[in-house]
């Protein structure tokens, strides 16, 4: 069953003028996902139910003290993979701008950390290298951690580390609440995530 708020939310996103590309890159889903959901009556009825998973995790991110629960379990879960050799110990925090930047906050204060942004661009149905946030901390020549939400395909953070190379910084990881993909890398840089969602059958 499809929840009514996420058809409202699609809905309310496209009249803000948002494409298909983009209201996927805001609710996490895939781009059909919100074909799916955007259209009405015997359309939709004819089209099968797109294979996706919609993460709302507005009970955690609308709350200071679950925020702060789950930076604490992210940034075990960083110590831990630093403990074990899956990546080197970061310099800064990036989160990835929107969803990633309450979790970013949390988890740089949580380890002590400096903290920066990132914003990819999107041009049609493409992530493209975008910029770091001057308005935060400076990442060249720095170790950085790549923080987000949710990571449904990794196009947004395949940008995302691009956009740090040509910055001059190192990612070295890329930590999220959830990830859709599957993937245990994106572009060689690890993915640890607190969940996955895995297909049980293909």
């Amino acid at each position: 069953m499809v929840s009514q708020e996420l058809v409202r939310k699609a809905q309310e996103l496209k009249s803000k003028g948002l494409s298909t590309y983009e209201i996927a890159d805001e609710l996490k889903v895939q781009p059909d996902t919100v074909v799916w959901l955007l259209l009405r009556g015997k359309e939709r009825a004819s089209k099968p139910v797109p294979h996706d998973v919609f993460v709302d995790w507005s009970s955690i991110g609308s709350h200071t003290k679950r925020m702060t629960s789950i930076a604490l379990a992210l940034a075990d879960l960083v110590r831990e993979s630093i403990r074990g050799g899956d990546f080197d110990e970061p310099d800064a925090i990036v989160a990835v701008e929107g969803n990633g930047i309450v979790l970013g906050v949390a988890l740089a204060k949580e380890m002590g950390k400096p903290f920066a942004a990132v914003r990819p661009h999107r041009i049609a149905h493409k992530k493209l290298p975008g910029l770091v946030n001057p308005s935060f901390h400076d990442v060249v020549g720095k170790r950085v951690l790549i923080v987000d939400a949710v990571l449904r395909a990794g196009e947004t953070h395949r940008a995302a580390i691009k956009t740090l190379h040509d910055s001059r910084a190192k990612p070295v990881a890329i930590v999220v609440l959830v990830n859709k993909s599957g993937k245990s890398k994106i572009d060689s840089i690890p993915l640890k995530s607190l969940i996955q969602l895995l297909p049980v059958s293909t």
